[in-house]
């Protein structure tokens, strides 16, 4: 993915255009002020991609343990392995 530097007056005055470039190439694109990076403009699509969590040496441990190939997903986390575990605790319990 191509990196731009654009200042930000010119991002200014040509929002749309900057919008319509970064839905298609995803970004990132870097606005700066008197020659400094200050922002950065990325796609939503590349946004929610950096968001995903990064595990812990330990969490990814207890993750592969439980959960072995499916460790990778980004829609796994803690929460969801405590409520899935809670459930399979409760039906194993009640038989």
């Amino acid at each position: 993915m191509p990196v731009k530097y654009l200042p930000a007056t010119e991002v200014k005055n040509r929002f749309g255009r900057v919008l319509r470039e970064v839905a298609k190439s995803g970004g990132p694109i870097y606005v700066e002020r008197d020659g400094k990076s200050v922002a950065v403009i990325l796609s939503v699509r590349e946004y929610e991609r950096t968001k995903r969590v990064r595990l812990s040496p330990a969490k990814a441990a207890m993750v592969r343990n439980v959960f072995g190939m499916w460790m990778e997903r980004a829609d796994i986390t803690e929460d969801w392995v405590g409520e899935c575990r809670a459930r399979w605790e409760s039906d194993w319990k009640n038989g």
